[in-house]
């Protein structure tokens, strides 16, 4: 009779550590597809960044273009005030 109580207790607690083994897979399912998801809005947002930095260097550039010939005209006008 012990020994039918002690292989009750057993057989409860391998069930009760299957069940959490089946949860825990679930869980690591669940956490790998938000991974996934995440390292690909990481990579997006990565890309959306470095076109933002691009696109940030191409105005500063034109904008510096711009100062350079509205500085030439005034100096020409100038000159031709002097």
């Amino acid at each position: 009779m012990a020994v039918d109580s002690t292989f009750a207790r057993l057989e409860e607690e391998v069930n009760r550590l299957l069940e959490l083994l089946g949860r825990l897979k679930q869980d690591n399912t669940e956490l790998q597809q938000q991974l996934e998801e995440l390292q690909a809005d990481n990579a997006d947002l990565t890309g959306l960044s470095q076109r933002l930095q691009q696109a940030e260097q191409e105005a500063l550039k034109s904008r510096e273009e711009v100062k350079s010939r509205i500085e030439g005209l005034l100096s020409r006008l100038d000159a031709v005030n002097s």
